[in-house]
């Protein structure tokens, strides 16, 4: 892999991510770590598809006009993914900055690309505003598809707009109501008013028994808030 020197930006659970020069275009290295708890197969193997699927779901989205970061080098039996790195700012950093009309149509960019994501049976599994980004050119990006995979599983889909809900909800309280009625205006450009009823029904109901699906987006906004 060609490229410049290697700036470690931060790590993860399952990846560290660095910033580098690639073929003279800035770009972001994602390197999924080993974990000494994993049989060295079953590590080998499971890196190895995580990085396939990540790598095919962004080329897909992108393809589908998803604003999703250029898949620009894959390695999948080093867990590399080199893509291009997004100049912006994350909406868990800086949504609160904005005036109201321009986070209604930040939502509505949202809803628009999540639902062209589900309709192609395309789950993102960590949809939050840290994980969604507002570049330079004033463009909503959604980013790190670590979590990613393909599913036509109504709950999966849920998940995603579950944890952006509450993702907004920790984070911007005052602007939840606002912000995900421009999601919801956004996702009905891509889907019929029915699945729409049926979504909903389903967040309603992970949101009263899906513990596992709240303190995971907790540790995430507690990180996001001290880093």
């Amino acid at each position: 892999m060609a490229s410049g020197g290697l700036i470690e930006l931060t790590q993860g659970a399952e990846a560290k991510i660095y910033r580098t020069m690639f073929l003279g275009i800035p770009a972001i290295v994602k390197l999924r770590i080993s974990k000494p708890y994993r049989h060295p197969e079953y590590d080998r193997v499971f890196k190895h598809r995580r990085t396939l699927i990540e790598a095919k779901v962004m080329t897909h989205l992108r393809s589908l006009g998803v604003r999703a970061p250029s898949v620009l080098y894959v390695d999948p039996d080093a867990g590399i993914i080199v893509m291009e790195y997004i100049d912006g700012c994350r909406l868990s950093e800086c949504l609160s900055k904005m005036p109201i009309d321009r986070v209604a149509e930040i939502a509505l960019d949202i809803g628009r690309q999540t639902s062209i994501m589900h309709a192609n049976s395309v789950y993102h599994g960590d949809l939050t505003l840290a994980n969604t980004l507002i570049s330079s050119k004033d463009e909503i990006y959604i980013i790190d598809f670590g979590l990613s995979g393909y599913s036509k599983d109504l709950e999966e889909y849920a998940i995603d707009v579950h944890l952006l809900d509450r993702s907004v909800e920790l984070l911007y309280p005052e602007l939840k109501d606002a912000f995900m009625n421009s999601f919801w205006k956004g996702y009905l450009m891509n889907a019929s008013i029915s699945f729409v009823e049926k979504l909903k029904d389903k967040v309603r109901d992970i949101r009263l028994r899906g513990r596992y699906v709240e303190e995971r987006l907790k540790k995430r906004i507690s990180k996001d808030r001290y880093a």
